[in-house]
């Protein structure tokens, strides 16, 4: 007699099993993750067996492919272990009306294909909760559109317009008063029902700019529909029927309604884009073979695993060499080779076989998140700076009824009661704030898009719209492979392998490419009292304090000729010197082309490096930059910077170490590399999504781009807006071509923000 299962006691296939089948298995499993005693155990086994079991029977799995299905995506909350995402899907999968089904356990994410005949998204999501786990619903499942409400102003509007027909013909033609009255009060109430129901929204943004004086486009809508509609209830009041506005108050706020729409679907589309890249993380991290923990509870120091084709999920330090994809990240799909110790982003794709990373010492972080985040803000970036688009708009809808109160004073004088207003109508409706508003911001938001995928994440999006006039290069680790070599070591004392031990140990743990090629010199000791200034590292060892650095520690040494433009490390005690080291880091490969590309700028360029002045200068000569400097302390970086925009100018500036960080704090566009120090990347506008330069070269024509598309439309705007007052004031425009005009100004500025030329020759 075969043994029973240990979770529904059922017959087990084998002896030698303990569970009926893989749902049971996957039920003992998750009860066991979970700690449940007791009666809340029960209750939990309970059910899930549920999921295994529908109603105590099995159940045929109804998975089949159908025609037309729609799909669904949304996360999973409250998975702790694989087994949980095979219970769900065992259980989703006898569901009548599944047509594809797939739940990822360390990306919490499922993706379902259903048809739509037979189930609901509800459906779906009751039958989860059911096994006691929560959703956490998609972007597809929000409604940034009433479409019932956008639809119903509509068919108001439309009513309006034909009813309204009837309603002026009666100037021409024989039309019973009867029907006039009724077509008369059908627009009144269509007319009535679209701002107040179906436009409700646009008009409390309107009353509330007013009320606060913050005047943009709503703020003109709202003055011109109430003053339309205001005026067509006295013409009614007076049974004037030919002077009713209430068709062009309902076209004026659906032609709004419809170019919200229009823009919301424009950021929508663009929030979705970016938000998916997220959606693709995994939630849980793998810290061995079978153990998963949550993202949430990462410590600094935890190593965590990674399999072939499986996504980072948290940024780490690579404790191995393999190769990743950046696609999610860059966009570029090739494989690039990491070697140990660099920074790896999350959301990279291993390509090798396994990897082991480390959480780093400051948390866990996460690029990616960083990257869409900074995306999505672009178009608020920099709150403390008004834009040209901003200021117009304080003042231009001030200025627009200054110009429409006049035209109705002159005209009102001279005995054109109707036209007066008529032209006042006009003038209102006509004009548009928006297209100054977005102008700039749209442009920018679009340029942070398309920077991304050229290897650029901008922090920062209004930095785009800046024509550097000087471009500041830190040297190591940016123009430089950042991995110097020792070539020379020249002792002033007798040569003791004790002394490179202790120079290797008060380099040791620097985080610095100098630093690190000096740590290999020997076996790390333990050391106590170090202290780490710009161009000194000292400790102590044995009670001997002994110095590391530049060569102003010893400013009396000479410096040997074979080392006179290398790099050097002085290392001795309080009162001598006993080494010199040299050492040669090589120029990236990519810099001559990027320096070159730059030149399109028709910019200064400039090396600010620690290194000394010998070893810049050969760097410089070899990239043909203007000038190079050397023994530049931090504080010097950004004093010369401050000096330099003190004339009016403007400066880029791109390095990586913590030294830099003030610098690219200072720059009015500061862009630190894919590997820089952490507090660089804080103090920076931008950061680099791959390992090298290249995506410098794109940049020139970025920002080219972004100025003219910026120039166009506020010239756009300027002119539309000074034609069409113009029209209105003398009457040439009546208020539905006024509305249409208002509408199509904003579309004008749109397709020239999202319309973008792609780049050749990257």
């Amino acid at each position: 007699m075969n043994p029973t299962c240990k979770i529904c006691y059922r017959k087990v296939p084998n002896k030698e099993d303990e569970f009926c089948c893989p749902g049971c298995a996957a039920v003992y499993e998750i009860v066991n993750q979970l700690e449940l005693e007791g009666a809340a155990k029960d209750e939990r086994i309970k059910m899930l067996l549920e999921g295994v079991f529908p109603s105590g029977k099995d159940v045929n799995n109804c998975i089949k492919k159908i025609d037309n299905p729609e799909e669904s995506s949304f996360n999973i909350l409250g998975m702790v272990c694989p087994a949980c995402a095979w219970l769900i899907h065992n259980r989703l999968s006898k569901l009548d009306g599944i047509s594809d089904l797939n739940i990822n356990f360390i990306s919490e994410l499922c993706e379902v294909s259903f048809d739509p005949k037979k189930l609901g998204n509800d459906d779906i999501y009751n039958s989860i909760r059911e096994l006691g786990y929560e959703i956490q619903k998609s972007l597809s499942d929000d409604k940034l559109v009433d479409m019932f409400r956008f639809g119903a102003g509509w068919f108001f509007a439309l009513n309006c317009m034909m009813i309204s027909f009837v309603v002026y013909s009666s100037e021409s033609w024989l039309v019973p008063t009867l029907i006039k009255w009724i077509c008369s009060f059908l627009l009144l109430l269509f007319g009535t029902l679209v701002p107040f129901y179906a436009a409700k929204k646009t008009l409390r943004v309107g009353f509330k700019q007013i009320i606060s004086r913050s005047f943009r486009m709503e703020s003109l809508v709202v003055l011109s529909t109430l003053s339309a509609w205001l005026y067509s209830i006295i013409a009614l009041i007076n049974g004037d029927f030919q002077k009713l506005y209430f068709d062009v108050v309902a076209l004026l706020l659906m032609l709004i309604e419809t170019g919200n729409l229009i823009t919301h679907s424009f950021y929508k589309k663009l929030y979705k884009r970016v938000y998916s890249l997220t959606n693709q993380l995994p939630k849980k991290i793998r810290t061995d073979n079978n153990n998963f923990v949550s993202i949430d509870s990462l410590k600094p120091g935890l190593e965590f695993f990674v399999k072939r084709n499986e996504l980072i999920p948290t940024d780490g330090i690579l404790l191995n060499n393999a190769e990743f994809d950046l696609s999610l990240i860059s966009g570029e799909s090739s494989g690039l080779w990491i070697e140990k110790g660099q920074f790896i982003g999350a959301g990279s794709k291993l390509l090798s076989e396994k990897a082991v990373l480390v959480v780093p010492p400051s948390g866990q972080s996460n690029l990616l998140e960083k990257i869409v985040e900074n995306t999505i803000n672009a178009f608020n970036s920099k709150k403390d700076k008004i834009t040209t688009g901003d200021k117009i708009s304080q003042y231009f809808v001030p200025s627009v009824l200054g110009i429409g109160i006049i035209i109705l004073i002159f005209n009102l004088l001279n005995g054109y009661y109707q036209d007066g207003f008529y032209r006042l109508l006009s003038i209102l409706i006509v004009a548009c704030p928006c297209a100054f508003g977005i102008a700039e911001p749209l442009v920018l938001t679009a340029a942070v898009d398309k920077m991304r995928k050229y290897g650029i994440q901008f922090l920062n999006g209004s930095v785009l719209s800046l024509k550097p006039n000087y471009i500041i290069f830190d040297k190591t680790g940016t123009l430089t492979e950042g991995k110097p070599s020792i070539n020379n070591l020249v002792w002033l004392v007798e040569e003791k392998k004790e002394l490179l031990d202790i120079l290797a140990s008060i380099e040791s743990g620097i985080d610095h490419p100098v630093a690190k090629a000096c740590t290999s010199l020997g076996n790390i000791k333990s050391v106590e009292n170090r202290i780490i200034s710009d161009y000194e590292i000292s400790a102590e060892y044995n009670g001997k304090r002994y110095r590391a650095g530049s060569a102003k520690i010893f400013p009396m040494i000479n410096i040997p000729h074979e080392l006179k433009d290398k790099t050097i490390v002085l290392f001795g005690d309080e009162n001598k010197c006993f080494l010199i080291i040299g050492l040669e880091d090589n120029i990236k490969e990519e810099c001559y082309s990027v320096i070159e590309s730059l030149s399109f700028l028709n910019a200064k360029s400039l090396i600010f490096s620690g290194d000394r002045q010998e070893v810049a200068t050969k760097i410089g000569s070899h990239l043909k930059i203007n000038e190079s400097f050397g023994l530049m302390t931090s504080d010097q970086k950004r004093s010369e910077i401050q000096k330099i925009q003190e004339n009016g100018n403007t400066v880029l500036m791109v390095g990586d170490g913590i030294n830099d960080s003030q610098a690219l704090a200072a720059a009015d566009i500061g862009l630190s590399v894919y590997t820089a120090e952490a507090s660089a990347k804080m103090s920076s506008d931008g950061v680099f999504l791959q390992p090298n330069i290249n995506s410098l070269k794109t940049f020139p024509k970025i920002i080219t781009m972004v100025r003219k598309k910026i120039f166009f439309n506020y010239v756009w705007a300027f002119l539309y807006n000074i034609i069409g007052i113009f029209l209105a004031s003398v009457g040439w425009l009546s208020p539905k071509y006024c509305a249409v005009g208002m509408v199509f100004s904003n579309f004008v500025v749109i397709y020239n923000s999202s319309i973008w030329p792609k780049i050749k020759n990257f």
